[in-house]
């Protein structure tokens, strides 16, 4: 969020791991081995490898959540990504409409608000995703709220 509009303070930094379940295991070890906890799993006995891991730093400082690209639109996320001029790659504006949409958390409301009014949006890929996940009404209410402003 913070690369695409003005920077605001969030206690987490969000990755998404296109990885196999060994890369992922290997990612957690490093992490780990770099002083970093879990604090929360989801998934974590499945074949496919856990779906979400909170890493937590030494002094709790830092929080990592760490997300594998398991959906099709999670793995079309990352292969979406752009560099920003440091190289760091970071989700589109309309694949970060669409995880919003989804999260729907009131925190998310306002960042959602900022993103629709970016110049050159994608409408059809962001509707493409909404429908998919079920949720048009949201990408309609924010559609009418960012014309309206």
């Amino acid at each position: 969020m913070n690369v695409w509009l003005e920077p605001r303070f969030t206690a987490d930094v969000d990755l998404t791991a296109a990885s196999t379940p060994e890369e992922f295991e290997r990612l957690r070890r490093g992490l780990l081995a770099a002083g970093f906890s879990v604090a929360r799993e989801h998934g974590a006995a499945l074949p496919s490898g856990p779906d979400f891991v909170r890493f937590v730093a030494r002094g709790g400082e830092l929080l990592l959540e760490v997300q594998a690209a398991k959906t099709p639109l999670q793995r079309e996320v990352v292969e979406r990504a752009v560099a920003t001029p440091s190289g760091l790659r970071v989700a589109t504006v309309e694949d970060l409409i669409v995880l919003k949409l989804i999260a729907d958390r009131p925190k998310d409301q306002g960042d959602l608000d900022g993103l629709a009014r970016l110049p050159g949006i994608d409408w059809s890929y962001v509707e493409r995703w909404a429908r998919e996940w079920g949720v048009e009404a949201g990408l309609r209410a924010l559609r009418v709220a960012s014309s309206r402003e």
